[in-house]
């Protein structure tokens, strides 16, 4: 058996490596193994796929052009860098089941920061790695204060709500407030419903929100203005659901308990849902357009989640015990329950040029909810028309966007073909595209490089002294083997060929210049039956051009022309 030495087998190594992912996915498409299961894959057809959702963005009137990651989420790094709005794409993540690490969480909160568009749908909590980096940067802005510009717009004429529904009651030039999320995550505990679900409490039906309350109530609620923008066209039948979570937020509330100088303020911070703001008065709403609603001059909250559950829902603390027994679910005392506008499902969540919107329910966007061609209970509920409204908001204003579809982070089934090729192109993406490794990795690929690749040589003057050592041998054959080890085959071929010429001269002592023509001459007289005129003179005349040249000759042709010399030489010896 022959040896492998260590170069040989890295080499191998690596052809496995790089391989390995095509080859095991082309063996499973082969064998049979192709059709796609995963829960939400865009190429999954069945009911708990989302190629339905998919089609929506491929077929809306911007023409939105589709694209997967199977790999690592870095790869958002080449993506909105410095491109006008109509440039800018939308990143779709349904269902995440493997953790993002922190280079492609903080890939995709750039992406976002610079334009992109991100809808993250999920219901236990892996998103919350993505989040987790949002929180950082919301858990800083909250300590400092904020001008009103910052946020979308001046108030300097009148008291107002900026965007995101923080009352703003100082009045005049320069107002500003503190910014009071310090965080947000998907609570990752199981919504249960008694008030509003299909089957089970564990398919709840989330309603959006709507003004209530009347001159007679001590209370008024009224949806934030953004959120009407899902909810159009919505025919009141709800948005069903299938093992949803909450969205919360970490609010820093000022605490009034502690005593302090007027010019100091103390917070306190605690985690609640992320369904409402309180506002102070009417006057903050004297210049929205709240749709011809009247505002009583009391307390009242602004709602900035889009589709919420029923009062009569909790966060079951106990999920694989709810789900074994879903019809005899009952909330605990220490759980945490009946809100008292319900649960939030689904909030948009603006930055400055880019948006995040966040559903704890990635179910709403399955081919069961949307296809009703396929499934005809789907057009029971408004899931596909809030469907179309979240892809209508994401593809305005910018015709042939791309929108990506995170394929990667899917909880694909070990004999799936994209799993392989996931992994591979994650550990690729990563240390090519991760700004804090991409930079060093020239360098090391250098490093390790130089060790199995093979070194350029060149011949080296053949000096007495080195030939001295190889005892036993003569010159010639030493010089002969270091041509050939230097690949110099057409001087190898001179050396052949010039004693060639000393034994034709010790045999037939010419009185004329050696050449072709008279080498011929002399073998073709002699030996009249082994060769012939032309072909001597002819192959001599190709040697003599190749020498006096010193072109470059393959190993092949110059065995070849070894033979040839070799035949005459024999004869003549």
């Amino acid at each position: 058996m022959a040896e492998i030495n260590r170069t040989t087998a890295v080499m191998i190594i690596l052809a496995l490596f790089v391989s390995y992912p095509f080859l095991s996915a082309s063996v499973l498409g082969l064998v049979g193994i192709s059709t796609n299961s995963t829960n939400f894959s865009i190429y999954n057809e069945g009911w708990n796929g989302a190629s339905t959702f998919k089609d929506l963005f491929k077929d809306h009137d911007n023409e939105g052009q589709i694209s997967t990651i199977v790999g690592s989420s870095n790869v958002l790094n080449r993506l909105n860098s410095s491109e006008m709005n109509d440039s800018r794409g939308s990143l779709v993540i349904l269902g995440p089941a493997i953790h993002y690490d922190f280079s492609e969480s903080l890939a995709i909160l750039m992406y976002a920061i610079n334009g992109g568009r991100v809808l993250i749908a999920d219901d236990f909590g892996t998103a919350n790695d993505i989040l987790g980096v949002l929180s950082i940067f919301l858990g800083f802005i909250s300590q400092i204060d904020l001008g009103m510009d910052a946020f979308g717009g001046s108030f300097d004429e009148a008291e107002g709500v900026n965007p995101l529904g923080m009352n703003t009651s100082t009045s005049g030039s320069g107002a500003s407030f503190q910014f009071p999320i310090a965080g947000i995550a998907f609570n990752g505990s199981l919504l249960a419903d008694q008030g509003s679900y299909d089957s089970t409490p564990l398919t709840p039906i989330f309603q959006s929100p709507s003004s209530s309350g009347t001159s007679s109530e001590t209370s008024y609620r009224i949806p934030a203005p953004w959120v009407t923008d899902f909810t159009s066209g919505l025919r009141g039948n709800g948005v069903i659901g299938n093992f949803a979570s909450i969205i919360s937020m970490k609010v820093r509330y000022p605490d009034t308990s502690v005593s302090t100088n007027p010019n100091e303020t103390h917070y306190i911070t605690k985690w609640v849902p992320m369904g409402e703001f309180p506002a102070s008065a009417s006057e903050a709403f004297g210049d929205l357009d709240l749709g011809g609603a009247e505002i009583p001059d009391f307390e009242f909250s602004l709602q900035i989640a889009v589709l919420y559950s029923s009062s009569e829902s909790w966060l079951e603390s106990d999920i694989y015990a709810a789900k074994a027994n879903v019809n005899n679910i009952k909330p605990d005392v220490d759980e945490w329950g009946h809100p008292s506008i319900g649960f939030p499902v689904f909030v948009s969540f603006p930055l400055p040029l880019g948006q995040i919107i966040l559903c704890s329910d990635p179910s709403i966007f399955i081919n069961q909810y949307l296809d009703s061609d396929t499934y005809p209970d789907a057009d029971i509920y408004d899931n596909r028309i809030f469907a179309e409204n979240v892809v209508d908001i994401m593809m305005e204003g910018r015709i042939g966007q791309t929108i990506i579809f995170d394929e990667a982070h899917l909880a694909n089934h070990p004999l799936s073909p994209i799993l392989p090729l996931s992994l591979y192109l994650k550990i690729l993406d990563m240390i090519t595209m991760f700004p804090l490794f991409a930079g060093g990795l020239p360098i090391i690929a250098l490093i390790l490089s130089r060790r199995f690749m093979p070194k350029r040589t060149q011949a080296k003057p053949l000096l007495l002294t080195r030939v001295e050592r190889y005892y036993g041998r003569s010159f010639f054959a030493v010089k002969m083997r270091w041509f050939l080890e230097y690949q110099q085959y057409s001087r190898g071929l001179e050396l052949i060929y010039r004693r060639l010429k000393r034994n034709i001269v010790k045999r037939y002592n010419p009185e004329t210049e050696i050449s072709p023509e008279v080498i011929a001459t002399y073998i073709v007289n002699e030996f009249p039956g082994r060769f012939t005129h032309e072909n001597i003179s002819q192959g001599l005349a190709v040697i003599e051009n190749i020498i006096g040249m010193r072109a470059y000759i393959t190993e092949d042709e110059f065995l070849n022309h070894y033979l040839f010399l070799k035949n005459i030489g024999m004869e003549i010896t």
